[in-house]
């Protein structure tokens, strides 16, 4: 069905999940997973078993919450918490993290843009 992933792929993958940690990476590694996540099944999986990943995930999105009401959501802004949400929606959706995800209660962390 799908190609498999290479060694360097899987390699870049790592990298930008790590680069997630670090506030000067954040937002390249955002765009790129955001962009690049059809091209990893197990980017779901890694995502959520990567230490500190999800809390970073959180924290793109509820530190955009002041600035929801009154609305002062720059494009910039709004691009960079649609790429969090790309990537916890795929958390979300995939078979292995799930139930996971919903047990944590992440989608209530979502409630604000609804």
């Amino acid at each position: 069905m799908g190609e498999e992933v290479g060694d360097a792929d899987k390699g870049r993958l790592y990298q930008l999940v790590q680069d997630l940690a670090v506030e000067e990476t954040r937002e390249a590694a955002l765009l790129e997973l955001s962009k690049r996540r059809e091209q990893f099944p197990d980017l779901a999986p890694i995502l959520w078993y990567s230490y500190g990943t999800t809390a970073t995930l959180l924290q793109e999105i509820v530190g955009i919450y002041p600035l929801l009401s009154p609305p002062q959501l720059t494009a910039h802004a709004s691009n960079r918490v649609c790429n969090a949400l790309a990537l916890l929606q795929c958390v979300a959706s995939h078979p292995e993290t799930r139930t996971l995800f919903l047990k944590a209660y992440m989608p209530l962390f979502l409630y604000p843009f609804l």
